[in-house]
């Protein structure tokens, strides 16, 4: 009997278990509707991402694989269904005569949407494995206008200018030529179509290519793919150029410029499809010979003359500040001056620059130097541009100034030089003389540096870079020869001189037989594997550069460097190194950079005897490289460390790998030190940019930390750039819990991005902290919070003394499904620098603003006449898959989209003419017990904008 009661008991408790599993599909309906809704909006950014990973590969030359084909096709039919299914579940069916739902048809629909969510889910998780965690952002348009200066319209060149855009228009024609003498202004003219050409969106895209007078095919091949964000699969020149071909043919409408051609280029050797198989590549030439031109089979040819007179003094005057109100003896001799110069604008530019703010003796001194200078042996037409830079050379103030425009000239032409090598090679050659800190004498190559581009002898380029003119590098290799301090560059070709006068020498073919007791400057790129006979005859070397041209780590002894006892600056491209003992010989070594090489482990450079000699050493870099055993407690004891860099050693940088816990069990660093890039992992952050963390001189980004490691405290706490990940150690916040609110806790970040800290449920919490609050990220520029599960708020707080956040202007929230709210009201009035909002996945997000406990202060400024300002600067807002919020705030002073956000019931905006309508509406929110702090005074009048859920909305300003 007990048996069959048993048998019975769960025979029916199973069957309610499963009338009520079926009872919820059509009690629970508009929740599976809801569920479905997400997942369909995550299906969408899924598949985009997929496509726009496919047509990146399709532009790569390369073939997605089939399975990722199949997953796209049958996303883009399950979007199909997913708003078919949507669509026939918000059909009302009803029974009864209307008076009930049609629960039969509830129950059925009702299913199909549980096991669609369920399907979806699956689904999306298969089609994120196929996307790609970061790729290369794309410029953004109008960053030529930034960095380029704009071009003085001049008689002489409108109708070049004229011609030139004629030509690019015209869909007949494929090949210019645009031809004039060195320094003229050949590439500002290109430069400026370009830019007319961009802004007209005349072409898909447009490269510009230098080319130089050495041809460098690889060179060549690499500026024009790097342009299209490709990246060669070979290794070869010529499969390298099919592939190049193959990827070029992809774009419809594309303009080359080359630019400073030389001589006639081999298209097919690199790449550059002709206008009978490419119909749309249409390509500029710039260079000094007309012959060029006409051996290319440019179809236009246009001559870029000198400037007249009158023009060069225009620009003369320009350039030197010469306005009503200078003494007309200066005029006059500024115009005498400005006719000496010939009509080449970079001369004009050069000279005038070095004598502006000068007296009139300095002047008549200029004028009788142009006059009388004679240079001998001066060839390719450089008499005139000779006697112009040699007198800005001359004019220039300061011995360093001269001594770094001179080291520029070494590197090849066309090269943009990175500012932080340039400031590394003119320490180490003593440019600076000898000063007690690397602060200090950086900042004197900086000031140096801008006296130059200032005197129009150096360019400013992007990406922290200078770039020499080739006219200009010309003359200053002429100037080194006549101060017997010769400069050769050679990048192709076997290096020859006369006698052993050489001081700076960059070259890859290293001549054996030559004397090299005087050299000081070295860059040297080879597949040579023994140094010691070479290096043993550079007594004076200060810099070297030594880049392995060979496949693999080449081993690097330690003899190879033992004469190298006056060496300042050693950096090291790709080798294997067996031990650091060479070290110890180097007595006055200041920086040290290693760059992709194989390492011994950090212990080998312990010992007191090789410490102890490395007294001198400042600058330490360890990039890229793969080190056997991460233990860098080394690293404190070196005495005299101003700055540390370890970006990017090779292993896994995640929260659990063994890697990171001995490196954060170990690290330490000396009490001297003043700039650092500690970068571990950086691949997992969004915001990093691997070319700043030099400029920025105090960045840390890390994968994994733990709140007990008070160096790294003491690094974040000081850092400009922060950048950190899986944070560990019980705290729930990360001020005050883990850096204290007094002294201004992180008070000097620029730029803070955290990630995928499930501990972390504030950043900032002061609710406890009665005393006044001096600052917090008061200098704050960028914040971005991604994959926070925890997050509850950004700040916890009374209100604070002084503004939080108040020079915060980019604000970027992802996948912190707890979080309510952005902001007390309080703090959001701070955010008046606040430009652009970003909100992403965030689903448990109802309100931007949250009502604090000075709510009825807040709400009795919102609605008298004495209104509270907020987000005054505010101009983006993008909200995306947010379903569980309900108000934005006034979209009369931002641009917004938002996508996703089913419960959005009102945005509150401008343009309606009643202002008593306004009254009454905002009145109607206010009683209806609505978020009323969600008013912005910028504009007197407001409207309440219905939005139906599910549909997309885009502000129009």
């Amino acid at each position: 009997m007990e048996c069959l009661l048993g048998f019975a008991s769960s025979v029916s408790r199973d069957l309610v278990c499963g009338a009520l599993n079926q009872l919820r599909y059509p009690c629970c309906f508009n929740n599976f509707i809801k569920k479905l809704e997400q997942e369909e909006g995550d299906l969408i950014l899924t598949r985009d991402s997929v496509q726009t990973f496919v047509a990146h590969a399709k532009r790569q030359t390369r073939k997605t694989s089939e399975v990722v084909d199949k997953w796209l096709q049958d996303a883009i039919s399950d979007v199909d269904n997913v708003s078919q299914l949507l669509k026939e579940a918000k059909t009302k069916k009803i029974c009864c005569f209307g008076h009930c739902p049609n629960w039969i048809w509830r129950y059925r629909v009702g299913k199909e949407l549980a096991n669609k969510t369920v399907d979806l889910e699956k689904f999306i998780e298969e089609g994120r494995k196929y996307v790609p965690f970061d790729r290369i952002a794309t410029l953004p348009s109008g960053t030529l206008n930034i960095l380029s200066e704009k071009c003085m319209n001049f008689e002489s060149r409108q109708s070049a200018y004229e011609k030139l855009l004629e030509a690019v228009k015209n869909n007949d024609v494929a090949m210019i030529g645009l031809y004039g003498m060195g320094g003229c202004g050949k590439t500002t003219l290109a430069m400026e179509v370009r830019k007319l050409v961009e802004a007209e969106h005349l072409f898909d895209k447009i490269l510009f290519v230098p080319i130089s007078s050495t041809v460098e095919v690889r060179r060549i091949q690499e500026k024009i793919a790097s342009s299209l964000q490709y990246i060669f699969p070979e290794t070869e020149e010529m499969e390298r150029a099919q592939r190049l071909c193959l990827r070029l043919t992809q774009e419809k409408n594309i303009l080359m410029i080359l630019d400073d051609v030389w001589e006639k280029l081999d298209f097919g050797g690199i790449g550059i499809p002709s206008s009978e198989h490419h119909k749309g590549c249409k390509i500029l030439i710039t260079t000094r010979s007309e012959e060029v031109c006409t051996s290319m089979d440019c179809q236009r040819k246009i001559y870029l003359p000198i400037l007249t007179d009158e023009e060069a003094w225009t620009l003369f005057q320009n350039k030197a500040l010469i306005s009503e109100g200078t003494p007309d003896a200066l005029k006059h001799l500024g115009r005498l001056i400005s006719n000496e110069c010939k009509g080449l604008p970079v001369a004009i530019a050069a000279v005038a620059s070095s004598l502006k703010g000068k007296v009139e003796t300095i002047w008549s001194v200029a004028l009788n130097k142009l006059r009388s200078s004679k240079p001998i042996n001066i060839e390719r037409g450089l008499t005139d541009p000779y006697k112009c830079l040699q007198l800005s050379y001359d004019n220039l103030d300061t011995k360093e100034a001269k001594s770094l425009f001179l080291l520029c000239s070494v590197f090849p032409e066309d090269f943009e030089i990175p500012v932080e090598l340039l400031i590394r090679c003119a320490i180490g050659l003593g440019v600076v003389g000898e000063a007690h800190s690397y602060e200090v004498s950086r900042s004197e190559v900086i000031a140096a540096k801008i006296k130059l581009v200032s005197s129009c002898l150096l360019l400013d380029e992007e990406d922290e870079c200078v770039k020499m003119h080739d006219i200009v590098r010309d003359v200053a290799h002429l100037i080194a020869k006549n101060e017997n301090k010769i400069i050769k560059c050679e990048e192709e070709k076997d290096v020859t001189i006369e006698h052993n006068s050489v001081r700076y020498l960059w070259c890859v073919k290293f001549p054996n037989d030559l004397d090299y007791s005087n050299l000081e400057f070295l860059f040297l790129r080879t597949k040579v594997k023994e140094f010691d006979g070479i290096f043993k005859r550079m007594g004076m070397l200060k810099v070297l550069i030594l880049v392995n041209d060979e496949e693999g780590k080449t081993p690097l002894s330690k003899v190879s460097f033992e004469a190298l006892q006056n060496l300042r600056y050693l950096l090291i491209y790709d080798y294997e190194l067996s031990n650091f003992t060479f070290i110890s010989d180097m007595k006055k070594l200041q920086s040290l950079s290693l760059h992709g090489c194989l390492l011994p482990s950090f212990p080998e450079l312990q010992t007191d005897v090789v410490i102890s000699q490395v007294t001198s050493l400042k600058l330490l870099e360890l990039n890229k490289c793969d080190i056997k055993g991460k233990k860098f407690e080394v690293i404190k004891r070196t005495p005299l460390l101003e700055e540390l860099y370890i970006v990017n050693i090779e292993g896994e940088w995640n929260a659990n790998s063994e890697d990171n816990i001995e490196f954060f069990n170990t690290f330490s660093v000396p009490q001297t030190l003043q700039r650092y890039g500690i970068i571990l992992g950086s691949n997992y952050f969004d915001e990093y940019n691997d070319e700043e963390f030099c400029s920025n001189h105090k960045t840390l980004l890390l994968n994994y930390f733990h709140i007990s490691n008070e160096v790294i405290k003491s690094l974040a706490k000081k850092a400009k750039d922060l950048f950190v990940a899986n944070i560990q150690g019980g705290a729930k916040n990360i001020i005050p819990d883990i850096f204290q609110i007094e002294g201004g806790g992180l008070d000097e970040l620029n730029k803070f991005e955290i990630r995928n800290s499930k501990e972390i449920e504030c950043l900032i919490d002061t609710s406890n902290h009665y005393s006044e609050v001096i600052s917090l990220f008061s200098k704050l520029h960028k914040l971005r919070i991604d994959n926070m599960e925890n997050l509850r708020a950004l700040w916890h707080c009374l209100q604070p003394a002084n503004g939080p956040f108040e020079n915060l202007e980019n604000l970027y929230l992802s996948d912190c499904p707890r979080l309510t709210s952005l902001f007390t009201y309080v703090v959001a009035r701070y955010l008046v620098q606040l430009k652009t909002l970003k909100i992403t996945r965030c689903h448990g997000l109802k309100h931007i603003l949250a009502d604090d406990d000075k709510m009825e202060k807040s709400q009795g400024e919102f609605t008298t006449g004495h209104p509270i300002q907020i987000f005054q600067n505010l101009q983006k807002v993008e909200v995306n898959s947010c379903g569980e919020l309900k108000h934005i705030f006034s979209a009369s002073i931002v641009r917004g989209e938002i996508n996703k956000c089913h419960m959005l019931d009102q945005i509150i905006g401008d343009n309606v003419p009643s202002a008593d309508r306004d009254k009454k509406e905002l009145d109607e929110i206010i009683e209806e017990g609505k978020h009323p702090h969600l008013y912005s005074t910028s504009t007197p009048s407001t409207t309440v904008m219905n939005y139906s859920p599910g549909t997309f909305f885009f502000l129009h300003f």
